[in-house]
């Protein structure tokens, strides 16, 4: 490329500095280009030089790649067909948000993260799902689809590595389910106790953080036509970690035909289409009613300020505390702001809880890695 940079300047008759001038930029960034000496470069000083030589953004983009790694031939780099790969199927300003890459114009590192944690032999290797989203196909596809993919990408392998040996058994589900709830006044083991004897029924459970923009409260799969459940911690509160452990649980009772066919079903907080609105308030009212009703609630909100007696309801009503006040601050809290206050207060910290099952995205290990830790300390 030095041999194209030295052709150019001698047909404009000028000197090097005149054509840093002209390029807007330092000796020593230019030199790195043209040497190939300079590992991380600002791409628009490559489109700078390829303007001036009067090449293709494309040629010049190789010939910088090709001195790279004639300096460094122990060292992989992010070729244009990969960037332009990275660009196509995932948004990477969300993943940075998230915190599993650091930027998002180091694409080598972009594609050596997402490789190693998807466990991948190359980028190339991934696949956006083909499956419709249950109970929404023919929906427009949303801006945060790429986003959205790479979600359901990273949970349905979670899903597939775990491989449950059991056979999915809906009657066995039905009958267990009154025994759910009590298991919420337990805040350490409870949860696991749950998605643990589910796990025996056919049905697994796991827990896997959201992403910006997307806001899932979970999600329902069929991976080898047996139900897997993700839950997440969307809304920061207990009770809602339960809640939509209960939803999900609705949509596998009562649509597991269609979840089967379209293989994932995503409950989000606001849908658009009616249809999905419908689907979604019918397991919305079964997991309220279930866990603590709005008719207790109303009955509680005339001691709310007293913690002996709500304790002693929400025994009564087998469920921890912060049922009542979390879901009294749902019914009321956008005339009352105290409610809500009173149920982030009463809301036991849940880091505890979800970190022997959680993979966060600041710090993610490989997901082989990860299920065999879910293999070991919760499916075991």
């Amino acid at each position: 490329m030095r041999a194209l940079f030295e052709l150019r300047i001698h047909e404009l008759n000028i000197s090097t500095n005149v054509a840093l001038d002209i390029l807007g930029m330092q000796i020593r960034t230019l030199n790195g280009i043209l040497s190939g000496s300079q590992k991380t470069v600002d791409f628009t000083n490559l489109i700078k030089l390829a303007s001036f030589l009067r090449l293709p953004k494309e040629r010049v983009m190789v010939l910088y790649l090709e001195e790279l790694e004639r300096n460094f031939p122990d060292t992989t780099y992010a070729t244009p067909e990969k960037i332009d790969f990275i660009k196509k199927n995932f948004d990477v300003s969300a993943l940075k948000k998230a915190g599993l890459i650091e930027s998002i114009t180091d694409y080598e590192g972009i594609e050596t993260k997402l490789v190693d944690y998807l466990g991948l032999s190359s980028i190339f290797d991934y696949v956006r799902p083909n499956g419709q989203v249950a109970f929404s196909a023919g929906v427009i596809e949303p801006a945060n689809n790429l986003t959205r993919s790479f979600w359901i990408t990273s949970a349905s392998k979670i899903f597939t590595e775990l491989n449950n040996p059991y056979k999915y058994d809906r009657q066995a589900l039905i009958e267990y389910f009154p025994e759910i709830r009590w298991h919420s006044t337990k805040v350490k083991t409870g949860l696991i106790n749950i998605i643990r004897n589910l796990f025996k029924m056919g049905i697994t459970v796991i827990y896997h953080p959201s992403l910006p923009s997307i806001h899932l409260r979970g999600a329902t799969f069929s991976v080898n036509n047996k139900p897997c459940i993700v839950i997440t911690n969307y809304r920061g509160f207990y009770p809602t970690l339960w809640f939509a452990l209960v939803h999900e649980l609705y949509h596998v009772i009562f649509d597991w035909d269609e979840i089967r066919t379209n293989k994932y079903h995503l409950s989000d907080e606001d849908p658009d289409q009616l249809a999905v609105k419908a689907k979604e308030q019918d397991a919305n009212n079964f997991a309220r009613e279930y866990l603590f009703s709005r008719e207790k609630t109303d009955e509680a909100r005339s001691f709310i300020y007293s913690p002996q007696l709500v304790n002693e309801f929400a025994k009564e009503n087998h469920v921890h505390p912060s049922f009542v006040y979390t879901f009294n601050a749902f019914d009321v809290g956008k005339t009352n702001k105290v409610a809500w206050a009173k149920a982030v207060k009463e809301n036991p910290a849940i880091d505890e809880l979800v970190a022997p099952f959680e993979n966060p995205w600041s710090n993610p290990a490989p997901i082989s890695d990860f299920v065999k830790s879910l293999k070991t300390n919760i499916f075991n």
